[in-house]
């Protein structure tokens, strides 16, 4: 495994890694605008190069969403208590298990790049400190999400019906409205 960061004309540094686990070529783009190539166990550098220029028209196009979504007002609020805002969403999560009857094994707030929240196959629950910046029916979004995996671990049609039960409907909209944001503290 190997990453090598290379200036690309029309996109800037560019980071390619191979992955031994990689089956095919990704490109990923984060909110702060670093692209990552990663190259297939079997591929190469120059395969991965090829990849990335036959890409760059919609690079560029992802670059672009990332600056319209990015406004003056999504500056983080420094002054935001993150024990609060971790308290607040535990009690959440909890009335929220209770309610629909979806027991979690334990939860953790973690400062994730790429992911609001994730469900392990334990059933552990992790939530984004990102979160915190959210309006409150996105964060309510994001912890019902988590906790449907407890009883669904794909992204199948039983997860997004099952998922609208607990969302009057809303789960894809909201999951929609989610993807204007960025994640505001990044690591």
């Amino acid at each position: 495994m190997f990453t090598n960061n290379i200036v690309i004309s029309d996109l800037g540094s560019v980071a390619f890694t191979q992955s031994p686990r990689a089956k095919y070529q990704r490109i990923t783009i984060r909110p702060d605008k670093t692209i990552t190539v990663t190259i297939s166990r079997k591929g190469s550098l120059n395969e991965a190069k090829r990849f990335l220029r036959s890409k760059t028209a919609w690079v560029q196009r992802q670059l672009q969403k990332i600056d319209q979504h990015t406004k003056p007002q999504d500056t983080p609020d420094l002054n935001i208590d993150f024990e609060k805002a971790q308290k607040d969403l535990f009690h959440r999560l909890e009335h929220f298990s209770e309610k629909y009857s979806m027991p979690y094994k334990r939860a953790a707030f973690r400062c994730q790049k790429t992911r609001w929240g994730s469900c392990s196959g334990k059933n552990s629950i992790n939530l984004n400190v990102n979160i915190a910046f959210l309006p409150e029916n996105l964060q309510d979004y994001i912890i019902l999400h988590e906790l449907v995996h407890t009883k669904v671990k794909n992204h199948s049609k039983q997860f997004w019906t099952e998922l609208n039960k607990y969302t009057d409907g809303m789960a894809r909209e909201l999951s929609k409205k989610l993807k204007k944001y960025n994640m505001k503290v990044l690591v």
